[in-house]
């Protein structure tokens, strides 16, 4: 597969500021029919179109494999071909969630998708709960994501299936034993399919920062309390809880692991695991090659230790390290263009695991940024998406607001405001002018006057856009970098873009 970004439409950037803009909104356009920028579809054909919605889809698929949905895993060469399938078990997805099913993946059916399989997502209660258990609507989903949690923990013998079972009480007597084993109580009164229990199962960060603590002075081997009874075969059941949990950890940074619920507790030299783990001793925790490779034959307290103290760094303004880190390795078509390779080329890991990584730039800086390149790649275009989101919504209230002074006037009932060619407003006020029309139409006004506050703003953005077009490498890679850079600045406008586009 070519690794070249799609032909870019060239544009002759000429004539009015109207012209002009225009221009640059079918720029922006002919990004996201081309799969470019990912902006979310407004209906079931922009959903399943797979020119411009290619890795959602996979992605997706991924997430519908993993909760039994579909019967088979989806190769990305294969895609097209089973958009009936994917059609079919979204709809059935959103019958269990209680989510109207129109058969395509809006906002709220990607989110609750997100909640139930990312493992760096928190499950909220309102959508899924009430009175401390599962709404009997949703019940299903819930359920089908809890026997995958534990599948992938290593405390249930499968992922779900399309013939989806009930889990029963008894199913969760692995993960009863776990927290006991491991002391993770957190005022838990009874292990159900409760709140209480599954807010535990679903807090990724919690269960490895509790492993972390059952460590010895010594740091190679763990404190657990096991029961006198089936001592053997509750030593087991922990060991596999803690391997399945790190390679959780490794697949979310990026490592050729899989989650497969499976106990390799006892590493097997040359294998994908062994080898992620010998790397992220090297370069991570910044042991020689040597030491890194003796380590990596075992799960100890070190590597556990090692991933926990990182999981405890605040998360703010985690998006602005990134972009910048980002702006600074993306500077070239050169490497804007091998991210396009890999983005085509994945599905799934391309949504998880970036907040695991800039945890970690935060602690060690380039070093990490480097080591794993790929996430510099799809937060890269992650973070352009977000951009080219905002600068749309902001083109939307351009237009409303140059509508509105072109129009000359805003009505409210009994009160008008008309604007002058040099922008003077008149009010005119019948004497019927209640207090509450007297205050909808002064709110009108005051979101008339942000709206075009706004609007000269990102006109200002998209005018030094348009120079950088002109200038160094040029294509998508230009405007691609340029979205990018400009993330941290439209970031701050993005509340007064929400609300004014939505006016």
């Amino acid at each position: 597969m070519t690794s070249s970004l799609p032909e870019y439409p060239l544009t002759d950037l000429s004539g009015s500021y109207i012209n002009q803009l225009g221009q640059f909104e079918d720029i922006l356009e002919e990004a996201n029919k081309k799969g470019l920028i990912n902006n979310p579809p407004s209906d079931e054909e922009e959903t399943y179109n797979f020119e411009s919605q290619r890795i959602r889809i996979q992605t997706i698929a991924s997430r519908l494999w993993l909760l039994g949905y579909l019967r088979r895993k989806i190769s990305a060469k294969n895609i097209r071909k089973r958009i009936g399938d994917i059609k079919d078990a979204v709809a059935q997805f959103q019958k269990d969630a209680s989510l109207k099913q129109d058969n395509w993946v809006g906002n709220k059916t990607w989110y609750a998708l997100d909640q139930l399989v990312s493992f760096e997502s928190g499950i909220i209660y309102d959508q899924w709960f009430t009175n401390n258990s599962i709404r009997p609507e949703v019940i299903v989903a819930v359920k089908r994501a809890t026997q995958l949690r534990l599948w992938s923990l290593g405390l249930y013998k499968s992922k779900p299936n399309k013939n989806f079972k009930d889990l029963k009480l008894k199913d969760l007597k692995n993960l009863e034993s776990v927290l006991k084993i491991f002391l993770i109580k957190h005022n838990l009164s009874k292990v159900d399919f409760n709140y209480e229990t599954l807010k535990i199962l679903f807090d990724q960060d919690m269960l490895i920062n509790s492993i972390a603590k059952r460590s010895s002075n010594n740091e190679v081997s763990f404190l657990l309390n096991l029961p006198t009874r089936d001592n053997l075969k509750q030593k087991e059941l922990a060991q596999k809880f803690i391997v399945n949990c790190t390679k959780v950890e490794l697949w979310l940074l990026g490592y050729e692991v899989k989650i497969d619920g499976k106990n390799d507790f006892q590493m097997i030299r040359g294998s994908n695991l062994y080898k992620a783990i010998s790397h992220y001793y090297n370069h991570f925790l910044n042991y020689n090659a040597s030491k890194a490779t003796e380590l990596a034959e075992k799960i100890t307290p070190k590597l556990i230790k090692g991933i926990a103290v990182v999981n405890d760094v605040e998360d703010d303004n985690i998006s602005d390290d990134a972009v910048e880190e980002i702006a600074k390795e993306i500077s070239s078509d050169e490497d804007v263009n091998k991210a396009w390779s890999y983005l085509k080329n994945k599905g799934m890991r391309l949504w998880d695991g970036l907040t695991r990584v800039w945890r970690w730039f935060k602690k060690i800086g380039k070093k990490v940024v480097k080591f794993i390149r790929e996430n510099v790649f799809k937060a890269f275009f992650r973070y352009a998406s977000k951009a080219f989101k905002i600068v749309k919504r902001g083109m939307t209230a351009l237009v409303k607001s140059i509508d509105s002074y072109l129009k000359g006037e805003i009505n409210v009932t009994n009160i008008s405001f008309r604007f002058s060619k040099d922008m003077d407003t008149t009010i005119l006020m019948s004497e019927d002018l209640s207090y509450e029309h007297a205050e909808l139409g002064i709110s009108k006004l005051i979101s008339q006057s942000k709206t075009f506050n706004l609007a000269c703003r990102i006109v200002g953005w998209i005018f030094d856009v348009f120079i950088n077009l002109t200038t160094g490498f040029m294509g998508w890679a230009r405007l691609l970098v340029s979205l990018l850079r400009s993330f941290k600045e439209l970031k701050l406008l993005y509340i007064d873009f929400k609300a004014i586009a939505t006016t």
